[in-house]
């Protein structure tokens, strides 16, 4: 307890300071947002459950240095594993972001503890993060943040390219173990409100661990967009022929300005080892399927009424379907 008052007063510290700050100058901005629910969960294996939760908080501050360098800086408050029912209890903070983006013309660098470009097309076109995390996020393809450098160039309002090098452990764990993953982003956009997006990633120790995305989403303004992704990972934490796959299917349909309707489907797979009699990720693969219905009244906040239903498929584990009323909040 005495710890999680500390580590409160630190952090009230730091954002007073950041606020006065940004308050002196017009280069600087505090911002932040706040995930939170009210759901009900209803399991055809064990007890039903019903809460009120804050899934996440992000606090943060961006500096600009100059006309090229600025400074990022975002804590992620929340439950890092969020496993099992006590892992909901615990609440870390760490620095999801603490990088310095140079940018000249069409050219971006960053370093230290950056954001990641491996799914950050796919989470914006699904656009409903509050809700639930995109299709690799979620499966635990790759994090969203890392330490290590990126660098990407537009050649033309119809082509840009990322690389990165990277630790390959995520932001909460930041480990120095002389492994690096490697990646290569291509995004393309040949006509106006399609976006094609191919990523690929390249992590080796005893095996090779290989992470390929594509993805392809239309919009038409205003009115409703569409996106569609298939992931593969071969040889998952280094093990030889453990492999997953998966497809996410989602849109959005624009009723009016602040509301909307959107729907989402995922399909998680894994292959057979040897003779094995299943697939070795059995307990994890599953289908899911999601729908509702969001309102805005403001920029700053948005509701959701939605449904979700996981659909495992292993034959010793139910269904859980759940109803949750979703709300973000943003500064």
């Amino acid at each position: 307890m005495k710890r999680s008052k500390n580590l409160l007063l630190l952090i009230a510290l730091i954002l007073t300071g950041i606020t006065i700050k940004a308050q002196e100058s017009t280069k600087g901005k505090v911002y932040g947002k706040l995930y939170s629910n009210f759901h009900a969960s209803f399991m055809e294996a064990g007890e039903d459950q019903s809460a009120f939760e804050v899934q996440r908080a992000y606090l943060g501050y961006k500096h600009s240095l100059d006309t090229h360098f600025k400074l990022n800086l975002l804590l992620d408050i929340g439950s890092p594993e969020q496993n099992s029912p006590y892992d909901l209890l615990k609440r870390y903070a760490y620095f999801k972001k603490a990088e310095l983006s140079y940018k000249l013309n069409d050219l971006t660098i960053n370093f230290g503890l950056i954001g990641m470009n491996q799914f950050n097309v796919q989470e914006k076109f699904w656009g409903y993060r509050y809700i639930y995390k995109s299709f690799q996020d979620k499966h635990k393809f790759g994090a969203s943040a890392d330490l290590g450098l990126s660098v990407s160039y537009r050649f033309s309002p119809l082509l840009e390219a990322d690389m990165s090098v990277m630790n390959g452990e995520g932001y909460n764990q930041l480990q120095n173990d002389n492994t690096y993953k490697t990646g290569l982003g291509i995004t393309l956009l040949p006509i106006k409100n399609l976006t094609i997006r191919w990523y690929g990633d390249y992590m080796a120790q005893s095996e090779a661990q290989i992470t390929v995305a594509n993805f392809v989403g239309y919009k038409i303004p205003d009115i409703a967009q569409l996106g569609v992704e298939y992931n593969i990972q071969l040889n998952n934490k280094y093990r030889k022929d453990h492999n997953s796959q998966g497809l996410s299917v989602y849109g959005t349909f624009h009723l009016t300005e602040k509301w909307e309707l959107f729907a989402r489907y995922d399909q998680l797979s894994s292959n057979t080892i040897g003779n094995e009699p299943y697939d070795w990720n059995l307990a994890k693969d599953g289908s899911a399927i999601l729908g509702g219905i969001e309102f805005a009244p403001t920029q700053s906040v948005r509701l959701a009424l939605n449904y979700q239903d996981w659909v495992p498929y292993a034959a010793n584990l139910g269904n859980e379907q759940s109803i949750y009323f979703s709300v973000e909040i943003a500064i």
